[in-house]
């Protein structure tokens, strides 16, 4: 089988090549998934330079998620079967830029009949981390919410989530066009962070709303602008890092206006909840991957145009999804 291997991390230049590798065999608590497709993600630009939350010994083959058929199952495993549609995410091992990917059971959400394999293939990521964390918001009681980088893929499910729980959202981007596409979609209240008054209009419509729970993952000095500019008691969630740069905090705030930050990363809260809620509320999520889940693929590309894929999707990643397919 063909597979994107990662040969070392590196923050500038990663080193991937497309290798010839033998199509691995489950053991007893595995399944071996036929890829049908595997987009690329921010979190998979972080990984293959080092950045993530973690690294797998190298050589090895990259791709958080993808789609496809359960090809052979181990003797362990009780729900899974030959010829089942999957939606999939790598285990610590092996990823799912590869024409076949062992994972476990927990690993694997079969697909409903109406769902595509190319719907399925976006399913892990960024719908769930989506359904997560605005659900999050919900179950804490705020009044409304605040997302940067709303005009990604996962911003826009954010927006038609929110509009679907009836959470006012305030949606901060950074140019023009981006702000028209949110319109498009129903989003009412958006900001432009380039804009010189930028700061003082989030003061104040946060305070108007009382949004005191915000998802950012661009970090840097938006980040540090939704800590200052956010009511009392306001919690910001980090979810990602786009600008790549740290940020300050006056203890002050902390101190006297009871504000939190915290960390949101899926597979941690896979854990906190346990496998059997996680794949209850994977079931409801999966229903509305049409409508409030839809994720637009931009761009098909064969495994052996991988470097061509992966420049493309950099310079268009508000424009849509890029799969790798066999």
């Amino acid at each position: 089988m063909k597979a994107v291997t990662i040969l070392k991390y590196d923050e500038t230049e990663p080193n991937l090549e497309l290798r010839e590798k033998e199509i691995p065999v489950p053991k007893d608590s595995e399944v071996r998934i036929k890829i049908h497709a595997s987009p690329i993600n921010p979190s998979d630009l972080m990984f293959i330079r080092g950045l993530y939350g973690f690294k797998k010994k190298a050589p090895v083959s990259a791709g958080f998620e993808g789609s496809g058929i359960v090809d052979a199952v181990g003797s362990e495993i009780k729900t899974l079967k030959p010829g089942m549609r999957v939606s999939c995410v790598a285990p610590h091992n092996d990823g799912a830029w590869a024409e076949y990917m062992l994972t476990t059971e927990e690993n694997c959400l079969p697909l409903l009949d109406e769902v595509t394999l190319d719907e399925g293939s976006c399913f892990f990521v960024n719908p769930m981390t989506a359904w997560a964390m605005v659900t999050k918001c919900k179950t804490e009681g705020h009044a409304a919410m605040v997302q940067t980088a709303s005009a990604s893929a996962l911003g826009k499910m954010v927006v038609r989530l929110c509009k679907e729980k009836e959470i006012p959202l305030i949606n901060v981007v950074r140019k023009k066009e981006q702000e028209d596409a949110l319109r498009e979609i129903g989003a009412e209240h958006i900001l432009n962070s380039e804009s010189p008054n930028f700061t003082k209009d989030l003061f104040k419509i946060t305070k108007k709303l009382n949004a005191t729970y915000a998802i950012d993952a661009v970090a840097g000095e938006i980040a540090k602008n939704l800590v200052e500019c956010m009511p009392y008691g306001s919690k910001l969630v980090c979810y990602g890092a786009l600008s790549e740069k740290p940020f300050e905090v006056n203890s002050g705030i902390i101190l006297f206006q009871n504000k939190k930050i915290e960390g949101f990363w899926l597979s941690s809260w896979i854990y906190d909840i346990g496998i059997s809620e996680f794949q209850l509320q994977a079931k409801e999520a999966q229903k509305h991957l049409k409508t409030i889940f839809q994720t637009k693929i931009n761009k098909k590309v064969p495994f052996t145009e991988f470097q061509e894929g992966l420049t493309f999707y950099k310079e268009h990643m508000t424009e849509g999804k890029v799969v790798f397919v066999p």
